[in-house]
């Protein structure tokens, strides 16, 4: 039983350490195939690919590139399919720094997930362009 719950307090720890515990990560191809296109009219660029998809609430963060344009986050505060983007930043315009862009986020989005713009800080801050 103790082993238990060491196993148990480790695991809580492990996860609240992790800024992207609680969003949801990924998309099917069948998906992609659908959200780029519809991405790429929103941004009115051509050859949008969805690198990264994420997913708290009703809000959805996409780290999308394009043949013509820079790497950007992408946010919607519903439905992509039927709502329009709220938010489209090219990764070069953020601040530095993963607590920056976190901060930067939630200022200019409050109703955003705290987790979502964690998730989505922590994966800019890692690809290094920010």
């Amino acid at each position: 039983m103790k082993a238990l719950l060491l196993s148990l307090f480790w695991i809580a720890q492990a996860a609240a350490g992790d800024p992207c515990a609680g969003v949801e990560r990924g998309i099917d191809d069948a998906a992609k195939t659908q959200l780029a296109p519809l991405i790429g009219r929103h941004l009115g660029v051509r050859g949008v690919r969805i690198n990264e998809a994420l997913h708290s609430g009703e809000w959805h963060a996409f780290l999308v590139g394009a043949r013509d344009a820079d790497e950007s986050v992408v946010l919607y505060s519903g439905d992509p399919l039927s709502t329009r983007q709220i938010e489209a930043i090219g990764l070069f315009a953020l601040p530095e720094g993963e607590k920056a862009i976190r901060a930067w986020f939630l200022a200019n989005h409050a109703a955003m997930p705290a987790a979502l713009a964690s998730c989505v800080a922590q994966l800019v801050a890692k690809a290094g362009v920010s």
